[in-house]
């Protein structure tokens, strides 16, 4: 995966804004991916997180802050 440095937010000392695409399927059918999203700006990444671990913790937080969504597949982080 080629991965660009996170950009960090402006207002939030300790956080960081990263702009990712990915695919995903709805709560009521886990299985049928149905949407893609081209660019998003996840905000408020610990800037601590390690690289390893940004594609899942950002795949959660996605799911978290969006209950309709079942399944994050194909997650790229954008630069």
């Amino acid at each position: 995966m080629n991965v660009s440095p996170p950009t960090m937010s402006p207002n939030a000392q300790n956080n960081m804004d990263i702009r990712v695409s990915y695919e995903h399927s709805l709560a009521s059918a886990p299985d049928e991916f149905i949407a893609n999203v081209a660019s998003q700006v996840v905000t408020n990444i610990p800037a601590n997180m390690p690289r390893v671990l940004l594609p899942e913790f950002i795949a959660n937080l996605i799911v978290k802050r969006s209950p309709a969504i079942g399944k994050i597949r194909n997650l790229r982080i954008l630069g």
